[in-house]
């Protein structure tokens, strides 16, 4: 016989299967000598009759394989691992008893493929006799790679990077070029460094576009991505969410929840808009890269007054884990990179003494150069970073392992 994986994308909650089952002594018999469990009160009916029972009891297990044959063969149906189960054997069940199962979807989770599924089983009578709850996951076939290749699926996918028309943005933008990536520069209002940039990309043999947008604009995120596929006759394929913009640190007494949502608007919501704007070629193509820019505050006590920054990049972290439950199983990789303090325009108001006590807390006794995180971010962008999805990589020369 033939079946087919049961697809998951046809279930919703909600969906329910129903069984019924008329247990006989041969059921029973067979159970027994199957898990080698004759207790006597399944398989001797004076036995059952002493424990003060109407008759052998059915094995509580027989009753749950019921419930395992309608998972595995109607919902979900082939290909589904039960993962985990709750059973509460209310009254028990006995030869002659029939058995009424009603299997239903109570939760689905898209990026982990897996069900929570609530069962109530009732006798003749109308009386609960089992309940419960467990976990399924659907399993997807394997799907064959295609022998051969486009040309151009040979070539490195368009990148783009947000913010980077300076500092870390910047070298992440020539490291992938040199790479052989063309380059979406992105700067919200810095055009003339975009454009520096850009042309120094092309300079150097690769190819660039500097573009303007502000990254929590949709439009203007669509207007950016539709020019990278006018530019080079294919979609982004590599997104690299480094906008950030200034830390602006303020004591906690003179901050406003403005001051908080400046950052958010940024980081979160603008790696967002970014995501979603890039997202559909990705999905169609079952590949692509995707690397939000963290930072060591979200693993270790901030400096203060850098409250703002500090919640945005935790929510980014958060994003970034979201992403990676949902987007792995469709071949987009999701990772995030996190600098210690680096040496870039964010730390220009940073005291040279301040900056040489921090560089002797590193272990490798400096601070980080943008370079140092161009080359973790460019290849979590590669082949060779195929089977890393979900990672937070510290960039902080040890400070934070």
């Amino acid at each position: 016989m033939s079946l087919s994986f049961a697809n998951f994308d046809q279930i919703q909650v909600g969906d329910e299967v129903a069984l019924r089952k008329r247990f006989e002594e041969a059921d029973i018999e067979a159970f027994a000598k199957l898990s080698g469990d004759h207790n006597p009160l399944h398989v001797d009916e004076a036995f059952a009759a002493q424990a003060q029972f109407p008759g052998r009891v059915v094995h509580g297990m027989l009753s749950a394989a019921q419930v395992s044959a309608m998972i595995g063969m109607r919902l979900p149906g082939p290909g589904a691992l039960w993962t985990e189960q709750h059973f509460n054997f209310q009254a028990p069940v006995f030869v002659g008893d029939e058995i009424s199962f009603v299997l239903r979807v109570k939760q689905k989770s898209e990026g982990s493929r897996t069900l929570v599924v609530e069962l109530a089983a009732h006798n003749q009578r109308g009386e609960a006799v089992l309940s419960g709850e467990g976990k399924v996951m659907v399993l997807e076939p394997r799907v064959e790679q295609p022998a051969a290749t486009a040309p151009e699926d040979d070539a490195p996918p368009v990148a783009l990077v947000t913010g980077s028309s300076r500092g870390i943005g910047a070298a992440i933008a020539r490291e992938l070029a040199r790479r052989g990536h063309p380059v979406v520069v992105n700067c919200r209002s810095s055009v003339e460094r975009a454009e520096h940039v850009a042309a120094d990309i092309r300079a150097q043999g690769g190819q660039a576009l500097a573009f303007q947008a502000d990254v929590s604009d949709a439009r203007a995120v669509e207007r950016m991505c539709a020019a990278a596929r006018g530019a080079w006759s294919r979609p982004v394929g590599v997104l690299v969410n480094n906008a950030s913009g200034h830390v602006n640190p303020r004591a906690l007494e003179q901050l406003t929840y403005d001051d908080i949502d400046q950052h958010l608007a940024t980081q979160v919501r603008g790696a967002l808009v970014c995501t979603q704007a890039v997202l559909g070629p990705m999905l169609e193509r079952g590949r692509g890269a995707i690397v939000n820019i963290g930072s060591i505050v979200t693993t270790q006590s901030p400096p203060a007054g850098w409250l703002g920054y500090t919640v945005a990049k935790s929510a980014l972290l958060g994003l970034t884990r979201a992403l990676a439950a949902e987007l792995g199983p469709k071949g987009v990789r999701v990772n995030m990179v996190s600098p210690g303090m680096t040496e870039t325009d964010m730390v220009r108001d940073v005291s040279p003494r301040a900056r040489k006590l921090a560089a002797m807390q590193v272990p490798l006794r400096r601070l980080g150069q943008p370079a140092d995180v161009a080359h973790v971010v460019a290849m979590l962008c590669s082949e060779d970073a195929g089977f890393v999805h979900g990672a937070n990589i510290p960039v902080s020369g040890g400070l934070v392992s």
